[in-house]
């Protein structure tokens, strides 16, 4: 192996080492908790090599997110193997982004602070284009499965494509932050559990999008 190649695996290793670091402080601290001087800490790396690799928090945020985004678009691509009708692929696609993020809370919980920045916000970082890249081609898929739904039937063709997708994002994104931040109302005071909760989020989208009246 070349100097070059032991250098790219170098760099490499310590990019991942640093996501890792962050990762973790996400998982025990939440995003606001998570600083960039505990991940030079967590990773033994000094400021200036943190930074040479993510300019700042908000970058370093990004990348945890489009490398949340890679492995959704991974396990949507497993889910979507089902030859039915359109309208049960768009559910299964919305069961497996909702087993996701509660696999991985950590990823939702760095989607939620990005989501939560302010209008003056920085978003054109590499990542976020990256990241911005993976989510067109997840919203592709949920499109096609839709026009496929329209076409055969289970989904009705009134649908507004567009307004879908937004009731989609909308959709996952509320449900999740509730089954992830809101254990205390549906558990302890609605006495449900994360089944029932994300069930009947499945079942009013499939109320919604369905073409034929059920009997």
């Amino acid at each position: 192996m070349g100097i070059k190649e032991r250098k790219e695996r170098e760099k490499k290793r310590r990019r991942n080492a640093i996501l890792n670091a962050a990762k973790r402080i996400i998982r025990q601290n939440g995003v606001e908790g998570m600083s960039m001087n505990q991940v030079a800490d967590l990773t033994e790396l000094n400021k200036a090599t943190l930074y040479s690799y993510f300019s700042n928090k908000d970058d370093l945020i990004d990348a945890v997110v489009y490398d949340g985004l890679v492995l959704l678009e991974k396990e949507l691509e497993k889910s979507d193997q089902d030859p039915g009708p359109g309208l049960q692929r768009v559910l299964n696609l919305t069961g497996a982004t909702f087993d996701f993020y509660r696999e991985y809370p950590v990823y939702f919980y760095a989607l939620n602070h990005q989501e939560r920045r302010g209008p003056g916000a920085e978003r054109g970082t590499p990542f976020s284009v990256k990241g911005n890249e993976v989510a067109s081609r997840i919203f592709d898929k949920i499109r096609e499965n839709i026009k496929r739904g329209i076409e055969d039937g289970s989904i009705r063709r009134e649908v507004n494509i567009n307004r879908l997708l937004v009731l989609f994002f909308s959709n996952t994104y509320g449900v999740m932050h509730t089954v992830l931040a809101k254990e205390d109302v549906y558990v302890d005071v609605l006495g449900l559990n994360h089944e029932e909760v994300e069930r009947s989020a499945l079942e009013f989208l499939e109320y919604f999008l369905e073409g034929r009246q059920k009997q």
